[in-house]
């Protein structure tokens, strides 16, 4: 299996569990208060359409996904990805934020985070994708920084 290039600037971290992985330079702070706050991750990305469009244009092989129309809609949303019930907590304990309480409460207002769990042919998948506006990663940080 291919390994997809690198399209953002990115560090290589460890993880809680002391796995190696490489974090978009953006989502660092959060991905690291996340950690620190005791929440599990399982990816990012702090541009998933810009990331998805550059991939597609590196590889030799298509990505079976990400066309046009996926591409354009992602432009602009940041990613984190969570076990579904670090998600769940996640987002419980953004409602009670004045910053973000409306953003992920009403799911079609604008600024508003998309969060959906994927459906595969077994059932649900184990992880929630979570996009928000990345305009909105420095905010983010610093709502988690505090707690």
């Amino acid at each position: 299996m291919p390994i997809d290039p690198t399209i953002h600037p990115c560090e290589t971290l460890t993880t809680p569990a002391g796995e190696r992985v490489q974090i978009d330079e953006a989502m660092i702070p959060t991905v690291r208060d996340l950690w620190r706050l005791g929440y599990a991750t399982s990816g990012c990305c702090q541009d998933v359409g810009e990331a998805t469009a550059g991939v597609r244009a590196k590889r030799d092989t298509p990505l079976g996904y990400g066309g046009d129309p996926f591409i354009e809609y992602h432009r602009g949303w940041a990613l984190l990805k969570l076990p579904i019930p670090d998600a769940m907590r996640f987002v419980a304990m953004l409602a009670e934020t004045s910053t973000f309480g409306d953003r992920v409460r009403h799911p079609w207002r604008p600024g508003s985070w998309r969060m959906n769990v994927p459906l595969e042919p077994d059932g649900f998948s184990d992880s929630a994708l979570l996009h928000f506006p990345k305009q909105q990663i420095p905010e983010l940080a610093e709502v988690l920084q505090k707690r």
